[in-house]
């Protein structure tokens, strides 16, 4: 979405329902009666906006009980005047380093005043916060907004290299554009953009599950997410192939994705560029989500189930999911015809802070330790033909064995032969089992 002060009409932007990377609702409120930490939260987001595609912040948009954006008070005359654009300015600019660019614009709606804040994206080094401020600003972060919607310090080398990336390809089109560089441009032009693209995909595909599964479910609950994706674009793959390939699943289909063992009905149905599939349980309740892009890349997301009293999530749960996920990904590009391609296979838990794994490992005396980072994410790479030769179980004992070091459980020799043998269990009972 390109970010500019200038709509036509703003609904697009005022009811869009949901926030996202590039929107931001806030409540109807006065500036001057939020508070120095209020105040210092629109900073936050305006460095957030600002560091990564740019974007909006409304105010005057409340959450319904079910934590989305749909209540549309709108702002009062007073409330809309408090947010003046050189004291907003001077605020969020004390803390950050270069000033963020933005603007402020009163919109009106269906007879209801809203205000906007049109935060710019960097056009030369990424904004770092210069000054704290309670428990919303740490001084020397970076600050990015991610595709769940959140304005987070960057703590991944992966976002603090893609700051880095994102800074020297500004100076270079800053430098192109000086020098009519003609030559510059036809290079860019033919470079592989397969990785920008798939994380685009990625976000768009985290916003379709918001969708489906609900926004409780996606941002405050644990949820599991898988992305799989080959080393570059998949040129020929049209839906019509797509469709063909996941009709041809054997064991895991599309009935078994994300919970085999259950009697769930599974839906797909077509996108623009993917097909989507929906698994639901009783009262037609929705308890996972997959996406499959023509690009080749595979996206699957399940809320896991959560242990009020311990606020835990089952070892089973996770493990069944991982494995699950590898044995459908081994067939599917066998199927597509890039069985020998390296995947790259992501696997993420999100909303893990403080959360506890129960079950199996509890067993070994591991259990109960709690995970002290928001969210968990493992990689590993490997080829179709490998997961359908077997290497299915291999691959996701150690995706296990990594995810159970960032709840700070150890596994020893013992404990990842057993792991191993229950899992390859598990497969053999044509993933009906169940994994202790």
């Amino acid at each position: 979405m390109k970010v500019s002060y200038n709509h036509e009409d703003w609904r697009e932007i005022i009811y869009c329902r949901m926030e996202n990377q590039q929107i931001d609702f806030k409540s109807a409120q006065d500036w001057n009666a939020i508070g120095r930490a209020g105040r210092a939260k629109f900073a936050r987001h305006a460095m957030a906006l600002a560091n990564t595609l740019g974007g909006y912040v409304v105010i005057g948009v409340g959450e319904d009980g079910n934590g989305n954006p749909t209540l549309y008070t709108g702002m009062t005359d007073e409330q809309a005047a408090s947010f003046d654009p050189s004291i907003v300015g001077q605020t969020i600019n004390r803390y950050a380093d270069p000033a963020v660019a933005f603007d402020v614009v009163r919109p009106e709606i269906d007879g209801r005043r809203y205000v906007v804040l049109v935060v710019y994206p960097f056009t030369d080094l990424p904004h770092v916060c210069s000054d704290v401020c309670d428990s919303e600003l740490q001084r020397g972060v970076f600050y990015i907004r991610t595709p769940d919607a959140r304005s987070r310090a960057a703590f991944r080398a992966s976002e603090l290299h893609g700051l880095i990336q994102k800074a020297l390809r500004n100076q270079r089109q800053l430098l192109g554009r000086m020098l009519r560089g003609i030559l510059y441009e036809n290079r860019q032009a033919g470079e592989d953009r397969s990785d920008e693209l798939f994380t685009s995909l990625a976000a768009r595909s985290l916003l379709e599950a918001q969708t489906v599964l609900g926004t409780l479910a996606v941002r405050r609950k644990p949820l599991f997410e898988a992305i799989i994706q080959p080393p570059r674009v998949l040129n020929n793959c049209s839906l019509t192939e797509a469709r063909r390939a996941l009709e041809r699943l054997e064991r895991p289909c599309l009935n078994d994705f994300p919970w085999p063992e259950a009697p769930y009905r599974a839906d797909y149905y077509a996108a623009n560029e993917s097909l989507r599939g929906v698994q639901r349980a009783a009262e037609d309740k929705p308890v996972g989500f997959w996406e499959l892009h023509q690009s080749g890349m595979l996206y699957c997301a399940a809320p896991l189930p959560v242990s009020e009293e311990d606020n835990g999530i089952l070892t089973g749960d996770v493990l069944k999911l991982t494995l699950v996920t590898m044995a459908l990904t081994g067939q599917l590009y066998t199927i597509l015809n890039y069985p020998e391609d390296e995947l790259t296979m992501t696997f993420r838990l999100r909303n893990t802070m403080q959360l506890t794994m129960l079950g199996w490992v509890s067993e070994h005396g591991a259990g109960g330790r709690r995970c002290q980072i928001p969210e968990v994410e493992v990689q590993i790479r490997r080829s179709a033909s490998d997961l359908e030769a077997g290497a299915a179980t291999d691959a996701a004992t150690r995706i296990f064995q990594e995810l159970c070091e960032r709840f700070n459980i150890s596994l020893d020799n013992a404990d990842m032969a057993r792991l191993r043998n229950d899992l390859e269990n598990f497969l053999s009972r044509g993933l009906l089992g169940v994994v202790e």
